[in-house]
């Protein structure tokens, strides 16, 4: 499982339209193999195409100095199952920074049953060292997309514990890059949005979801849906990342995508809650009307959307195509508080 490590340089900026503080950690932007005034090569890491949270961990920085605490997340690299980019690693660890040097990334060489295609996002297992690791159809591409499971040790090492076609969708499966996984009355629910390219509205569908310790996933047949419509970005697509917290609300990010140079335009909402019903399913969507606006990322193509252990901080991940991945985490408030 030993994979590639290195670190990228960090930033820090403020977000726009909202005037938040957001610490940044990204691949500087010049060219693989171009060294640096102090001789050192600098390297932006691969796509962060999804992103879901692990651990936090304390770090050391040095003798006499106080333990510094960093967030771990696993992340997912969109690469195709084709002849220039088959043998290329899915995963990899990421680390958020502790000193100048920018986060630490380390690529994973995980074995999966097939080779994945398109992997655009991570829908963790509230509360278990799990995720739910989903193939985006990409536009039909993919004759026969996945999700596979993922599971993790202490250790935070990773394998591949099951995986399953993708269930009947309520609608036609196009191209999915908005996974998650919500806790309700004790059952667990799997929450998707299919990115909607050329649209500014998409459904935000679920269905009861089951995973066994064997590995086994399985998918209810009922669904419940409702719209979610991107006020920004201008021609985004609607849905590119997704995650739950603990009390249900759903955070969605939409990003504005021309091309891999850009420019790019993301912004992350409060789009709906899951809540108990007495329905078929025991839980409902509810959509938050208006959509509640948490963060602006002009510049960036923001693809996932993680929260640590079920709640606030809240993290976003970016792919910006040829400039690299980018992790960053957001200065807000949860909502309400």
């Amino acid at each position: 499982m030993m994979g590639r490590r290195f670190l990228t340089r960090g930033l820090l900026s403020a977000g726009v339209g909202l005037n938040l503080l957001v610490l940044a950690a990204c691949g500087v932007e010049r060219p693989t193999g171009v060294s640096s005034p102090g001789g050192s090569q600098v390297r932006a890491p691969r796509e962060f195409s999804g992103i879901a949270w692990l651990a936090t961990e304390r770090w050391f920085t040095g003798p006499g100095r106080d333990p510094e605490s960093r967030e771990v997340f696993l992340v997912c690299h969109d690469a195709r199952d084709n002849d220039a980019e088959r043998e290329l690693p899915r995963l990899a660890i990421v680390r958020t920074p502790v000193d100048p040097d920018g986060i630490a990334v380390e690529e994973l060489h995980v074995d999966f049953p097939s080779v994945p295609n398109d992997l655009e996002s991570i829908a963790r297992l509230p509360g278990r060292n799990a995720a739910l690791l989903a193939e985006s159809n990409a536009d039909g591409d993919d004759p026969d997309p996945s999700i596979y499971l993922a599971r993790w040790d202490r250790n935070l090492n990773v394998e591949i514990a099951g995986s399953v076609p993708w269930p009947r969708t309520p609608e036609p499966l196009i191209n999915v890059e908005a996974t998650a996984v919500a806790t309700a009355g004790g059952r667990d629910y799997f929450v998707y949005a299919e990115r909607a390219q050329g649209s500014d509205t998409t459904r935000i569908n679920m269905t009861r979801l089951t995973v066994s310790e064997s590995g086994e996933i399985t998918f209810g047949r009922k669904w419940t849906s409702v719209s979610f419509t991107a006020p920004e970005p201008p021609d985004a697509r609607p849905a590119s990342g997704l995650d739950i917290d603990t009390n249900g609300n759903l955070y969605l990010s939409s990003a504005y995508d021309p091309g891999d140079l850009g420019p790019f335009d993301s912004a992350v909402y409060r789009a709906a809650t899951v809540r108990r019903s007495s329905g078929p399913l025991g839980a409902k969507l509810v959509p938050v009307e208006p959509p509640q606006m948490l963060a602006r990322s002009s510049g960036l193509k923001v693809e996932g959307v993680a929260l640590v252990s079920g709640s606030f901080p809240i993290f976003i991940s970016d792919d910006d195509e040829d400039y690299g991945g980018l992790l960053r985490q957001l200065r807000v408030t949860m909502p309400g508080g």
